[in-house]
């Protein structure tokens, strides 16, 4: 009784494997699942037209098709920043696309956006009514590349956490000047008073110029030095 017992249990083991098998080439290889068509979505849907198309049959199911190759694919465009690929079933592949966000706007000759990590970009319709300090006095080889500049990571830095931090001071950021060697000079949307500050520690300086603004005692048209620390001290 034992014996039969166990090849009982064997059996139903062959066929619960069995049927997971037929599964598996089951949606692996029907028609119900072949890969129909493969789209974009997102920012760049309309400019990225390679990845846009109706498969063939020899895309086989989209179970087994190459995610992974279709994001190399996609990440070669230098307007890419990151590509989210799923499954749309039964029958199409889905490649969600982020371009690059600006963080700062930049003026040189023509304008441009910054991204987080210092990139270069240009400037995209999709923005619409951006509202970022503008930086001025920067020169830069190309596109999608950094500025020649090293402060400028600093000043990034600081920007984001600032606007995560204190936006209401951040929105009153309207250009920070790069043309002197020493300083960066920070202009605000209101007053035509001067602000001087160094890349390092950037988000603290801005908490003092803040604190000068919302003092009641500002001068305008006065220039104020936040690099020295714990202390402003208004120059002539």
């Amino acid at each position: 009784m034992m014996f039969l017992g166990i090849r009982k249990k064997y059996w139903l083991f062959l066929a619960a494997t069995a049927s997971i098998a037929g599964l598996l080439v089951f949606v692996n290889f029907s028609p119900l699942f072949a890969v129909r068509r493969i789209q974009t979505t997102g920012p760049l849907a309309n400019r990225i037209s390679a990845a846009t198309h109706a498969a063939d049959s020899s895309a086989g199911s989209v179970f087994r098709f190459d995610r992974d190759q279709l994001a190399k694919q996609l990440l070669t465009s230098n307007r890419v920043e990151n590509v989210t690929v799923s499954l749309d079933l039964p029958h199409t592949i889905s490649a969600t696309v982020n371009e690059f966000q600006p963080v700062a706007l930049l003026l040189s000759g023509s304008l441009y956006g910054l991204d987080r990590f210092c990139r270069v970009i240009p400037v995209d319709s999709t923005w619409e009514s951006i509202d970022l300090p503008v930086l001025t006095g920067l020169k830069f080889d190309r596109v999608f590349a950094a500025p020649n500049d090293f402060r400028v990571a600093g000043i990034i830095a600081g920007l984001m956490e600032i606007k995560e931090n204190s936006p209401n001071l951040h929105r009153q950021i309207a250009e920070i000047d790069f043309s002197d060697r020493v300083y960066v000079i920070i202009h605000l949307t209101t007053g035509s008073e001067r602000f001087l500050a160094h890349s390092r520690d950037f988000a603290t300086q801005l908490a003092k110029l803040d604190a000068v603004v919302n003092s009641g005692t500002r001068s305008d048209g006065g220039c104020y030095n936040l690099t020295y620390d714990n202390v402003v001290i208004r120059e002539k």
